[in-house]
């Protein structure tokens, strides 16, 4: 079984889907503030359990006045997802019970996770609910069944891959206003070998991607949008575009094996409806992703010669 937090992200050409870690985060109990600040369908966080989570993560206090912006998108972006995957299976009465989480603790803590840190009940959570996914029980066998279809495609795809957010940014701009997809990604794409063809990745089968990439694509293909990005991974940010459109018959849940995981978070991100304050960053529900604030066009388009 896997063990959260796990190194999720492989080269967008490695044919191979590596572990990815699936989590349920904790309903968080309302704190003073009781404006709402993110929804994801029946769960929704208020102001200061942002605040909470970032002070977690960045091991200082934070003032729910004065969060900072790019790392309350970080947070609430895992936040989002995990949360994704919690109602997804609640929707299909799967239980994480008292048994399952104390499973989770002693691995954890077995795994060098401080007894003590602040993020452990979270943890605790999205190890239980990762490892109930694993054990393909009915209910998660019903929650796959009645979304495979969202996974029946190919991914016929090029991308062009930049440094940062904002360059990606910039290379979307610069598309939509009409310059040459294939000559960009020869020119300023850091993946030399799509680059040297035009960006083109060919048509291959879900899990040969990162899970961020394969989401996205996932999202344009739902949405029947043929561009998508930022789109980020390990390795910078991508702007990926549909070439094809290939339907093909989804996998049996019982042939899924190692990628049901994954599975189960490529459909929950596609299925739920997500409500972000803006102060906290912008849901791109075909991205899959909360972002932060955009930063200016201008010195991105300048780094990219244009």
């Amino acid at each position: 079984m896997n063990e959260f937090p796990v190194k999720r992200y492989a080269r967008p050409t490695v044919i191979s889907l590596v572990a990815l870690t699936l989590a349920v985060a904790l309903v968080a109990a309302a704190c003073g503030s009781s404006v709402e600040a993110v929804r994801v369908g029946e769960t929704s966080l208020d102001r200061e359990g942002v605040a909470t989570l970032v002070a977690e993560a960045t091991g200082g206090p934070v003032d729910v006045e004065a969060v900072d912006a790019e790392a309350a998108a970080g947070v609430v972006d895992r936040y989002v997802r995990y949360e994704a995957l919690s109602d997804l299976l609640a929707e299909h009465d799967v239980v994480i019970g008292a048994e399952a989480r104390t499973a989770a603790r002693d691995r954890l803590i077995a795994a060098g996770v401080d007894a003590g840190d602040p993020s452990l009940p979270r943890f605790i959570g999205w190890q239980a609910a990762l490892d109930v996914v694993e054990e393909a029980g009915e209910g998660v066998r019903a929650a796959y069944d009645a979304n495979a279809h969202l996974l029946a495609h190919d991914l016929c795809t090029s991308h062009i891959l930049v440094a940062n957010e904002d360059d990606a940014r910039a290379v979307m701009h610069l598309l939509e206003s009409g310059e040459d997809f294939a000559a960009m990604a020869g020119s300023i794409s850091q993946d030399p070998g799509s680059g040297q063809a035009g960006g083109s990745l060919g048509c291959v089968g879900l899990g040969r991607f990162v899970p961020t990439f394969e989401r996205a694509a996932l999202g344009a293909l739902a949405a029947g949008q043929t561009m998508v990005g930022p789109v980020p991974s390990e390795f910078g940010f991508h702007v990926i575009r549909i070439d094809e459109v290939h339907p093909v018959e989804p996998v049996a849940f019982d042939d899924l094996g190692p990628r049901l995981s994954a599975a189960l978070l490529q459909i929950a991100g596609l299925t739920r409806t997500v409500e972000v304050d803006a102060r906290f960053g912008v849901w791109d529900p075909v991205v899959g992703r909360v972002a932060p604030p955009a930063g200016p066009l201008a010195p991105a388009l300048a780094r990219l010669g244009s």
